[in-house]
């Protein structure tokens, strides 16, 4: 038995569709037969804030509170009346900053 090649076959296989030539550019590998790529998922409709910004407000408000709370602590001497201003002073601080992350991580 011999293996016959024909000539359509042959012509089929060298004239391959310009899309999966170098000469066709760039194709997503995102993009099947919906036609759309899908979005990712830091990506918000909302308009909210995504996790990494919420992170890195977090990590900011801590590194902020321990200067802050240094400077009024140690303003308050051995009296008490300064010591309790300095209390609420700090509860202050600790409120704004609590007020704060929960207004931007809000979700609409």
């Amino acid at each position: 038995m011999s293996q016959r090649m024909d000539f359509d076959d042959g012509r089929s296989e060298r004239q391959a569709p310009p899309f999966n030539s170098y000469q066709a550019g760039y194709q997503d590998p995102f993009m099947g037969s919906y036609g759309q790529k899908l979005s990712t998922p830091d990506v918000q409709a909302g308009g909210g804030a995504s996790v990494g910004q919420r992170l890195a407000l977090a990590i900011v408000s801590v590194v902020m509170l321990v200067p802050l709370s240094g400077i009024v602590l140690g303003t308050t001497h051995d009296d008490p009346i300064t010591l309790v201003g300095g209390l609420i002073a700090l509860g202050l601080i600790c409120l704004t900053i609590m007020v704060v992350n929960i207004a931007f991580s809000w979700r609409r």
